[in-house]
């Protein structure tokens, strides 16, 4: 689980350091390496239980819920903490890859099992989440298979990975130059050269 929310608050934010997982990173199969907040080696430290890493798999417990991100192994920092609203799994890679169950997860019958427990009177929330995400089953081929099943997608997963780091790279400069174009200190002309 994420730590209490008095845990991270806006004073302990730093420029640099151990970036924050929020919601906003988990909007599809992989964490999406947007803008962070930061909390300093030492403050993580201390958080040690929140703590993520490349191959772990962050779900939303609270808010958006059913949200669900694997950490990919090409990830941009050695580890993250994550926020008060979501909790992770770490799987035992003997007996299950992290990229099977993320896929389950992102299913309709996961997404069902996630959600069985979900409650929508005020903020939609998992009730239990650690409890509950223990609880659901998943039917696991032997390792061997799921081996032979990543092989086979890992190309398309690089492609996909790959696409979306290349959309990052084109909205960051589209959100540089698009200013510069509007206020008439550049101009199209000299985009050309």
């Amino acid at each position: 689980m994420g730590p209490f929310g008095s845990n991270i608050k806006v004073e302990t934010f730093v420029d640099s350091g151990v970036p924050i997982i929020s919601g906003n990173h988990l909007r599809g199969l992989y964490l999406d390496e947007l803008e962070y907040n930061f909390i300093t080696e030492e403050h993580a430290r201390r958080l040690s239980n929140s703590l993520v890493r490349a191959g772990d798999i962050i779900f939303t417990h609270a808010g958006n819920i059913g949200q669900v991100a694997l950490i990919p192994d090409n990830c941009d920092y050695p580890y993250y903490v994550i926020s008060q609203r979501q909790f992770y799994l770490r799987c035992d890679k003997k007996k299950a890859l992290p990229e099977y169950i993320n896929y389950f997860f992102h299913s309709r019958v996961g997404q069902g099992k996630l959600l069985a427990n979900a409650s929508q009177t005020g903020v939609p929330s998992i009730a239990r989440p650690s409890s509950h995400l223990k609880g659901i089953s998943v039917v696991l081929p032997p390792i061997e298979v799921q081996l032979d099943w990543f092989e086979t997608v890992r190309p398309m997963l690089q492609i996909l990975n790959g696409n979306n780091k290349e959309n990052k790279r084109l909205v960051s400069l589209r959100n540089m130059l698009l200013p510069r174009l509007m206020s008439g200190e550049l101009s199209v002309a000299d985009l050309s050269r």
